[in-house]
């Protein structure tokens, strides 16, 4: 795998003087070898299920965005985070076409920080939000594909952010409306279906599924 130049998003606009303290560690951290490796391999094993027949995913992997979610926690002398949670979003080779994955990672003390793989894609879901809406999702992608399907192997091979919702794109993030349209592979064919997520009024979001208006 060839490693990453830079960290693209997050650390272009920190100050050249007086970084806060977990700065420095942090980017010494998310620039090492052992953690690109251990990024790359987390997306590797989902990609043998997506896309067995491609070789090489990894070579040319590039990081697009690094997103702070939690401010990362060091102790003096130690080169693992402590705490702090942050997404990485990379995009990789699949068989000659780009393809983005995202990988949550949670930093906690005394061990070394997890990794979760989220759905590839650009989807603006949390991991939460994913897992509630991934049982619809099949649900409505399993109907489409009719009851000539038994293949059970059915994977969500793309989550892409479409639009907001009416007005809402103004509004801060907690009161946004918005629609996904994420890609199912099932039965050696893609079925694409919408996804409209709207806040729940306690701080969450409701998902609503259905297939697209259109197949644009």
């Amino acid at each position: 795998m060839r490693l990453l130049a830079a960290i693209v998003v997050l650390f272009c606009a920190f100050p050249a003087l007086a970084e806060p303290d977990w700065q420095t560690p942090f980017r010494k951290y998310v620039t090492s070898t052992a953690y690109l490796n251990e990024v790359g391999q987390q997306i590797a094993r989902l990609e043998k299920r997506f896309a067995p027949g491609c070789t090489g995913t990894l070579r040319g992997m590039k990081r697009m965005e690094l997103r702070l979610i939690e401010q990362p926690s060091f102790i003096p002398g130690l080169p693992i985070p402590q705490g702090g949670q942050w997404q990485e979003q990379m995009e990789i080779d699949r068989c000659g076409k780009p393809v983005l994955h995202n990988v949550l990672v949670t930093a906690t003390a005394g061990s070394s920080p997890y990794m979760t793989v989220l759905l590839p894609g650009t989807s603006k879901a949390n991991g939460r939000l994913q897992v509630d809406a991934s049982s619809a999702v099949f649900a409505v992608a399993g109907a489409r594909a009719g009851e000539g399907c038994t293949d059970g192997a059915r994977h969500i091979v793309d989550a892409r952010f479409q639009r907001y919702l009416g007005r809402s794109a103004s509004l801060p993030p907690r009161d946004r409306l918005w629609r996904e349209i994420w890609t199912v592979a099932v039965c050696d064919r893609t079925i694409r279906v919408q996804v409209d997520f709207a806040p729940d009024g306690a701080g969450s979001f409701t998902h609503q599924v259905d297939l697209p208006e259109t197949d644009g």
